[in-house]
């Protein structure tokens, strides 16, 4: 995805202004003003306690995961963002209430250049039947955001490496058959084994499994300064994971708002 992907979605999150819940358990003066900072995106909604005053809407519960998913079954918010609720706890619950096996898409922001990565749950993706599932199912999702992507599978090394161990030829094997399924389904899908750096320019990046995928994410984010908007769950509903780690959550609030405009159309 180019540059203006980021700036579609600010757009599309401003005109909608879609009400938007986020969970926070505890935290600082800071939180709170930083999600105030997303209040051009959304109407926003904190649901748990913040233990500081805010003259953003709160719904005060003392379980704001199940919370937050309640009040996005009940639709009395038009989506959720996790916030810094536990990732273990709410994700459970959201794959109870609606029925769903949890997958996320990671977007990740660099100059020039945005695309949405996957698995990131370190327990995701572990089979190929999962990697083939975030490759045509994420391979759908992007493409209801007006998006054809281009889908790149990663695997634990390059084509010559063939025979240096059985989980590199094993790796290497489920990343062509991952990425052959994916095409013969309609995906945009190529192997690219190791090289990572090959996938500049593409819009979906399945990594191999849900470590090194939440390993990426945190190298990009954490250490190397991209930006990260927060990892949507592929649903009808609209519900972006958000990393404890962040420093403030504008992006995925804006992005939930956006999505939530999108899905509209």
């Amino acid at each position: 995805m180019d540059s203006d992907f980021v700036a579609r979605l600010e757009k599309e999150a401003r005109k909608r202004r879609a009400r938007i819940g986020i969970g926070i358990k505890g935290g600082d003066q800071g939180i709170v003003t930083e999600i105030g900072a997303a209040s051009e995106f959304a109407e926003i909604v904190i649901v748990g306690d913040p233990g500081f005053p805010s003259s953003l809407e709160q719904i005060v519960t003392e379980d704001p995961a199940l919370t937050l998913v309640d009040l996005l079954a009940q639709g009395k918010i038009d989506g959720a963002v996790r916030g810094n609720v536990s990732a273990t706890r709410v994700m459970k619950y959201l794959a109870k209430t609606f029925d769903l096996k949890v997958r996320r898409l990671s977007i990740l922001v660099l100059p020039g250049w945005s695309f949405f990565l996957a698995p990131v749950g370190i327990d995701e993706g572990d089979s190929i039947s999962d990697r083939l599932d975030f490759a045509v199912k994420g391979s759908q999702y992007v493409e209801s955001m007006g998006i054809i992507p281009r889908v790149s599978i990663l695997s634990g090394g390059r084509m010559e490496d063939l025979g240096r161990s059985d989980k590199i030829d094993r790796s290497l094997a489920e990343g062509e058959l991952v990425a052959k399924l994916a095409y013969d389904a309609g995906v945009k899908a190529v192997h690219r084994s190791i090289l990572i750096e090959r996938c500049r320019g593409d819009d979906l990046i399945v990594a191999p499994d849900g470590i090194s995928g939440n390993l990426i994410f945190r190298t990009l984010m954490l250490l190397s300064g991209a930006k990260g908007l927060g990892a949507p769950v592929i649903m009808d509903k609209v519900f972006v994971d958000s990393s404890r780690a962040r420093k403030d959550f504008v992006g995925p609030i804006m992005l939930a708002s956006a999505l939530v405009g999108m899905k509209e159309r």
